[in-house]
């Protein structure tokens, strides 16, 4: 099914970018670069942006709620701090721009998306305390093939559309520290996971191009994107370590990153070798860092 999707939506994006040029050629609209309808040579081009992404609902952010309403809700502990969700991240991009009819290119390119925000959940009663300290992160590079049209708004500016579709290399850190005080010791307990994943992805979006300079532009606009890492597995450290001298160590291989509901009210994310079971247990499947969201971003242009 997710490649029947696929090549419709390429398919698609053909039709549109191949019937766009021959509408353009009708209008008498001026263009950006005067000259450029009655020619079709080749011609090169390098596109550099970055901006922030603001990311939508994940996994990892869920889990994190869940653990702040459980303390609240069903402990008798005061909830000093609360864990914080990851909601932002930075994407950059570059890419060669390939134009071969007027106003439409292709952009072959690769970039760098990453998020992430280490937060603490403070608990305390008359005698005890403990603290929760997550730093959940994630890395991508991004393998890009877009299409682009652009629509002259006079001889300096254009209105650019795109659309694309993308190969996603990511990895996925989801990291624990959990320090306590019971009053006669203390202790440190610590969970280290990384976990790679692939997926492919789709994007679209829209730019305005303010001509600067002979053959350079100022880019500024926003883009849509659709992309989801899952199966994430990867190997955790474990250690255990207390004031009173005993400690803990160990590494357990190929642990998986699963959500699951538990007790039919709590989303979690946790590192299971197998699907998670229990009494407790509902709706387990593997869990997803989900790369969707709109970016807004501003970068350069140059034509040669």
């Amino acid at each position: 099914m997710k490649r029947n999707k696929f090549w419709i939506f390429l398919t698609i994006v053909f039709f549109i970018f191949l019937i766009l040029p021959g509408a353009s050629l009708a209008d008498d609209t001026p263009q950006l670069t005067q000259g450029q309808a009655g020619q079709s040579k080749i011609t090169f081009g390098l596109r550099l942006t970055g901006g922030a992404a603001l990311l939508m609902r994940n996994d990892i952010n869920d889990h994190l709620q869940s653990y702040n309403d459980y303390f609240h809700d069903y402990t008798t502990f005061t909830v000093d701090s609360e864990l914080e969700p990851t909601k932002m991240g930075m994407d950059f991009s570059g890419e060669i721009l390939v134009s071969f009819m007027p106003n439409f290119s292709i952009g072959i390119g690769a970039g760098y998306i990453s998020a992430g925000k280490e937060t603490t959940l403070e608990l305390s009663d008359a005698t005890y305390f403990v603290d929760y300290t997550y730093n959940p992160k994630f890395s991508v590079i991004p393998i890009t093939l877009s299409f682009y049209y652009g629509i002259p708004m006079g001889s300096s500016m254009q209105v650019v559309l795109n659309a694309g579709f993308g190969y996603y290399l990511g990895t996925v850190d989801f990291d624990c520290l959990i320090e306590g005080d019971s009053g006669f010791y203390t202790y440190e307990e610590s969970y280290v996971w990384s976990g790679r994943s692939n997926a492919l992805g789709f994007h679209g979006g829209i730019d305005l191009e303010f001509g600067i300079a002979r053959n350079v532009a100022l880019v500024v606009g926003a883009k849509g994107r659709y992309a989801k890492l899952t199966d994430l597995i990867g190997d955790e450290d474990y250690e255990y370590n207390t004031s009173y001298g005993y400690s803990y160590s160990a590494t357990y291989e190929d642990q998986t990153l699963w959500y699951y509901i538990y007790n039919e009210e709590l989303p979690l994310v946790e590192l299971w070798e197998n699907k998670p079971t229990g009494m407790y247990v509902s709706d387990p499947r593997k869990a997803e860092v989900n790369l969707s969201g709109i970016v807004l971003q501003a970068g350069i242009k140059v034509t040669f």
